[in-house]
């Protein structure tokens, strides 16, 4: 079976990549609180399994993931969506309750990182460089855009995609039914649903630092329970994901 794991790959391998054309998937996303019942590199480990697949599809190699994301501080609109104040400052989602803190690189930091290493991709030969983002936060994906135009603007084939998708078949939210599904499918042995209380108490957005995407306007608990999760859910959305990432590559290499 051809390999997909770019560190596995000794440098015939890597150099038929770049050959054929094929690309250098990077997955990126986060280091960060996904509740109480969830290991914290989940948004790498989504992106990292949405490549392999990609890869073990399409051809390609699959570089080792970064295990590091971004955030800015939430802005007053934002906090009352989740029910705070609006006046605390608030980084992402770790929220006061939270018993472990996020790791979070300063926006520069995590831009100048990942511009270096795609050009250190650039530099050894391969020209289709794909960045995929399980880490949905604005300014992630904000930064991520930047490198693309700008290597593009070079001639640089680098694209962007951010794998979590709102059509997947599931409301989406962070650490809450579609998260929990997906890495209950990759790996199970990170999730421990018995963590949370049982239904049919409220997971409070505050308390818990899960959240429906947006947040809500009232009730602030979650709609999109982690507690209904299953890895066949997880595996469905993975499913749908990478037909979706295929399908926005091949339009991309034509």
């Amino acid at each position: 079976m051809d390999k997909q794991r770019f560190e596995e790959m000794v440098p015939e391998e890597l150099l038929r990549v770049q050959r054929e054309k094929k690309a250098v998937f990077l997955p990126v996303g986060s280091m960060e609180w996904h509740g109480p019942h969830m290991g914290m590199g989940m948004d790498t480990l989504h992106a990292e399994r949405v490549a392999l697949r990609l890869a073990g599809e399409m051809g390609g190699a699959v570089f080792p993931p970064l295990y590091f994301g971004t955030e800015n501080e939430r802005t007053p609109e934002s906090l009352k969506r989740l029910g705070f104040s609006g006046e605390e400052t608030i980084k992402g989602m770790d929220f006061p309750a939270n018993t472990v803190k996020s790791c979070y690189w300063p926006p520069e930091l995590f831009y100048r990182i990942v511009k270096q290493q795609v050009d250190m991709l650039l530099d050894m030969g391969f020209r289709r460089i794909v960045i995929l983002n399980g880490h949905a936060s604005a300014v992630q994906k904000e930064l991520l855009g930047k490198i693309c135009e700008e290597e593009q603007a070079g001639g640089a084939a680098v694209i962007s995609i951010t794998v979590l998708f709102k059509d997947c078949g599931t409301g989406l939210g962070h650490a809450g039914l579609a998260e929990t599904s997906i890495m209950q499918a990759i790996r199970p042995e990170a999730v421990d649903l018995g963590l949370l209380p049982p239904k049919p108490e409220l997971l409070y957005y505050k308390e818990f630092g899960i959240a429906d995407s947006g947040g809500s306007s009232s009730g602030y608990f979650v709609r999109h329970d982690p507690r209904d999760a299953s890895g066949e859910l997880g595996e469905n959305i993975l499913d749908f994901e990478v037909e979706r990432c295929r399908s926005i590559l091949e339009e991309m290499m034509q």
